[in-house]
């Protein structure tokens, strides 16, 4: 009997023992000091342009292209740090862009298809809240991760008509979309003020319809809803931000 208090005596004590250690893994989850201070305002954006001149090119099964273009767009985000490492605010980003499509020969098997004078315009503008959290790589004051927890909608215009036939054929659309999405990123201080960030959107929910006029007669309407978990190329962006308290 007083072997077997023994033993249990020097279990409770060997429990009680690693339950009063603190486990370390090496790194500290809070670091001494903040990576973006508390009332820190922060202001960025970024720019795109871009620009296509094709004659007679060919892509895949799609022969003598004889097309212009030029897209344009850019984004402008203010923020304010109500916690450390913690920011809320606006975003805000437009888009247009412009084809000019002259003649292309579609040639699949049997099927021979062309199109010629053809038109397209659209603008598309967009608002969003902002949550943003810093996470800091150890005591590091340059380089840093964040999260963007993005909700908001944007709206877009597009017009586009064919003048190729005895006809000319065009369709005008109004697009709506409401999205909830989450966009994680890098940011790292080139100055005391003035930092480098890029971000990727990896998940997004979305909602959008669609009201379509054709030739000024038939009147069309669409609806989708969207959900992704995964990395999205296409929505990879990099611009400058502005740190000032």
């Amino acid at each position: 009997m007083k072997l077997k208090a023994v033993i249990l005596s020097l279990l409770l004590l060997g429990t009680f023992s690693a339950g009063a250690q603190k486990y370390d893994r090496g790194y500290e989850t809070v670091p001494s000091k903040p990576f973006v201070k508390k009332g820190t305002f922060i202001m960025g954006g970024n720019a795109r342009f871009s620009q296509h001149a094709n004659d007679d090119y060919s892509f895949l099964v799609i022969n003598n292209i004889n097309s212009t273009g030029i897209s344009a767009g850019g984004s402008l985000q203010m923020l304010c740090t109500f916690r450390d490492n913690m920011a809320v605010g606006i975003k805000a980003d437009y888009d247009r862009s412009i084809l000019d499509l002259t003649s292309a020969d579609l040639a699949v098997a049997q099927i021979e298809m062309n199109a010629a004078d053809c038109y397209q315009i659209q603008h598309k503008a967009g608002g969003y809240g902002v949550f943003r959290a810093y996470i800091p790589f150890g005591r590091s004051k340059r380089v840093a991760m964040f999260a963007d927890l993005q909700l908001g909608g944007s709206f877009k215009q597009a017009i586009a008509y064919n003048a190729g036939g005895d006809y000319v054929v065009g369709t005008f659309n109004e697009s709506y979309s409401l999205k909830l999405g989450v966009d994680p990123g890098l940011v790292a201080f080139l100055t005391d003020r003035f930092a480098l960030q890029m971000n990727v959107g990896v998940f997004g929910v979305q909602y959008s319809w669609t009201n379509q006029i054709h030739n000024q007669v038939d009147n069309g309407n669409s609806d989708s809803t969207s959900a992704g978990f995964m990395v999205n190329l296409l929505a990879l962006g990099i611009g400058i931000s502005y740190y000032f308290l």
